[in-house]
């Protein structure tokens, strides 16, 4: 009796810390969102100076290559950390928030005076793969990654091809290119019994069937969005959102 009720108390210890790590992965979340909010304020609606603007601007000309060699100088940093024994959170930490500024920066520069608002959706969809990350199995937080990049392509395919066809032809053949690696990857994961390299990416004795089913039905999404142009692409958004309503129904019975 005493032994269970042990037990007990260490899941709910445990279900408590996981829960409390969401809640700070939410929070993170909301800041970023803020930000963004700020920056559309300062950036694009000029709520301040007009100069203020001008001064971001420069440093996000700047920024474009300065990001791109700290982000650079990161990995090397955390390569020696690695082979030397040492941690390597400092310099993921700092890479990642480098890149993620960078990202800010390219868009933020390229697609004025809409690319603050196209940030500002990343955040909400941060706080929906968090939720997935702590509730549900790996594989669906990865699906969910990949059909989410789906539907980002295919909304931006929409909005802005007309004005930017270069830019959104590029970031959908982009995207292709990553489903095809992700595939590739998941059959030599699925070799290795989920580990890439030494690192474990999917759990033990995984079904790979509903990633590789996410890669190719999102690729064929994406694809057929050129073909069809900007007036019918827009259906393909409820394709997507059904997949990953599909998903969501096949992981939660998983979990029974």
């Amino acid at each position: 009796m005493m032994f269970e009720k042990g037990k007990r108390e260490r899941r709910q210890s445990e279900d408590d810390k996981v829960f409390n790590r969401m809640l700070l992965w939410l929070a993170g979340a909301v800041v970023v969102e803020l930000l963004l909010f700020l920056l559309q304020k300062v950036f694009v609606e000029f709520i301040f100076d007009v100069s203020v603007a001008m001064v971001l601007g420069t440093f996000f000309e700047i920024y474009t290559i300065a990001g791109l060699v700290i982000a650079v100088g990161c990995i090397v940093w955390a390569v020696l950390s690695a082979r030397g024994g040492k941690s390597i959170l400092l310099p993921v930490c700092i890479g990642a928030a480098a890149i993620g500024l960078w990202v800010i920066a390219v868009v933020s520069r390229y697609i004025f005076p809409d690319g603050v608002r196209i940030l500002m959706m990343f955040p909400a969809a941060g706080a929906v793969l968090i939720i997935i990350f702590f509730l549900y199995q790996r594989p669906f937080f990865y699906n969910a990654i990949l059909t989410g990049g789906g539907l980002l392509a295919l909304w931006l395919h929409g909005q802005y091809y007309m004005n930017h066809p270069r830019l959104i032809t590029a970031c959908v053949a982009g995207g292709i290119v990553v489903l095809a690696a992700v595939a590739a990857l998941a059959f030599q994961m699925r070799k290795n019994d989920g580990l890439l390299g030494r690192i474990r990416v999917f759990p033990p004795s995984s079904n790979y069937m509903m990633t590789w089913l996410t890669c190719g039905i999102t690729a064929a999404a994406m694809v057929l969005g050129l073909v069809l142009g900007v007036s019918l692409s827009h259906y393909l958004l409820y394709v997507l959102v059904g997949w990953l309503f599909a998903q969501a129904v096949f992981f939660t019975v998983k979990m029974m």
